[in-house]
């Protein structure tokens, strides 16, 4: 199998890259090398790199290329954008793949989105799910079509403001219900301005869909569609768990945010609240929160240029119970979420074995090659990283993550781990990036202590990357 991808790689990059050369405006050729010890990567050389390496190798040979283009049609509002990213995966599992692939098209505040693409980069690249608990850049992305807002749209002059997007996808990867769709619909509110105070609020909403079950055969499909996406009941033609539910797998966050702009220094505290049904909508699991703190510091070229703190709980999931009768036999009780789980949609919220959301979910329970949602769904965690600069050419980065995981309600008053399993992971990386030159080399040491990923058994995991990038255009 190495063989034949390494003899199909030479003929694709020969022809992609005058392509590439000629019509994108950034191009990059990458090489990552990766090591681990005890047949694993450590968590912060695999989390949030957009699905890139394989957590379960020990080793990882990765080579890339990277093409974007932004233009604007000539004296038109109108603008295009395409992206690709070509990878070459050496490891336990060989791979050829494109990790990107999509285009754009972009008027005035209005956009249009075709394609396996990421979400935009948040706080820096520092947070453990790019602060939003239910979409993080943890796993490869999926294919979608996305419609919405650009930016933020004034309403009432610069003091308020809306954005949002309605998107649709398809999870092609190897999973329990074979062509999964997902539904995703965001809309928020920003209030008042970062000089004064910007107060940012809102709601995000995903329902997987469809799909062939492995035991049910076809799902529901595009005649239930308004079910799905308006979080109904299902009719009589839909499973029963759906009927006294809501059609397919629906799940979200509430988002808030609040920004103070100083002229040193820039603050946000921001906070994502993960709903699983309508228990959570209601705020029954109000404690289960991701809160964190980003520090912006004006001076690009400071020692300390930006810091992150996070807090994470998601242990209550609306109590220990769901829906247990009371002496007079009335059903009691709307616990038990467990989080980015599902019954019937049992690959949970994964695509290509990775978590979609937080990476801190784990692990993701792999069975007949592919995912059956995550092993852990309750746990507690902190979080620090920082990044900066310590010469004009030296940057360097830097995260430490601690996870105490029990697992999930075990439906008798107790956890499916116990006692907890804790982990602890850091990193840490230095990356030359000179102004005048072609090439950076960056290099990363990490490290992994704990109980969460071994079945119980606590291990030390050591693991270092070496990564090259030259860019050609």
């Amino acid at each position: 199998m190495r063989r034949q991808i390494q003899k199909k790689l030479p003929v694709i990059i020969l022809w992609l890259l005058p392509l590439t050369t000629v019509f994108g405006q950034s191009v990059d050729l990458g090489y990552n090398t990766l090591a681990g010890t005890n047949n694993k990567l450590p968590f912060w050389l695999w989390a949030n790199q957009l699905g890139h390496f394989d957590a379960n190798s020990s080793t990882v040979q990765n080579l890339e290329l990277r093409a974007f283009h932004n233009q604007q049609l000539s004296n038109t509002d109108f603008t295009v954008e395409a992206g690709l990213d070509l990878d070459l995966l050496l490891a336990d599992k060989n791979d050829l793949r494109f990790t990107q692939l999509f285009a754009g098209f972009n008027w005035k505040f209005l956009q249009l989105q075709i394609g396996a693409f990421p979400d935009e980069e948040r706080f820096a690249g520092l947070s453990t799910s790019n602060g939003n608990m239910a979409a993080s850049l943890n796993a490869r992305p999926h294919p979608r079509i996305r419609m919405g807002f650009n930016r933020f749209v004034p309403l009432i002059g610069n003091w308020f403001s809306i954005k949002g997007f309605y998107e649709e996808g398809l999870l092609n990867d190897k999973r329990y219900v074979e062509d999964t769709h997902l539904h995703r619909k965001a809309f928020y509110l920003r209030f008042g301005q970062p000089q004064s105070i910007e107060l940012t609020a809102g709601l995000e909403h995903f329902v997987m869909w469809g799909g062939t079950h492995p035991e049910y055969g076809e799902l529901q499909d595009w005649s239930s569609y308004f079910d799905y996406i308006s979080g109904s009941a299902g009719d009589e033609n839909a499973l029963p768990t759906d009927q006294e539910n809501v059609l397919g797998n629906g799940y979200g966050v509430y988002q808030l945010q609040l920004k103070k702009a100083w002229e040193k220094i820039h603050a946000t505290l921001y906070v994502s609240h993960p709903f699983d049904d309508r228990s959570g909508m209601q705020l029954d699991n109000a404690v289960d929160n991701l809160w964190g703190l980003h520090l912006a510091f004006q001076n690009r070229e400071a020692l300390l240029q930006n810091l992150v703190l996070e807090f994470i709980n998601t242990k209550n999931q609306s109590g220990t119970y769901h829906l247990v009768p009371d002496e007079n036999g009335v059903p009691q009780g709307h616990g038990r979420d467990n989080y980015y789980n599902h019954g019937v949609y049992r690959s949970g919220v994964t695509y290509g074995q990775m978590a979609m959301v937080s990476p801190l979910f784990a692990p993701v329970i792999i069975d007949d090659g592919m995912s059956k949602g995550f092993e852990s769904t309750r746990f507690t965690g902190f979080h620090l990283a920082a990044n900066g600069q310590l010469t004009k050419a030296i940057y360097w980065k830097s995260a430490l993550t601690y996870t105490a995981n029990y697992g999930f309600h075990d439906g008798q008053g107790g956890s499916t781990y116990d006692p907890a399993r804790r982990q602890a992971s850091a990193l840490g990386q230095l990356k030359w990036k000179p102004i005048d030159k072609k090439i950076s080399i960056a290099a990363a040491l990490a490290a992994d202590h704990g109980s969460l990923y071994d079945n119980g058994e606590n291990k030390t995991r050591l693991g270092a990357m070496l990564s090259l990038n030259y860019s050609i255009k």
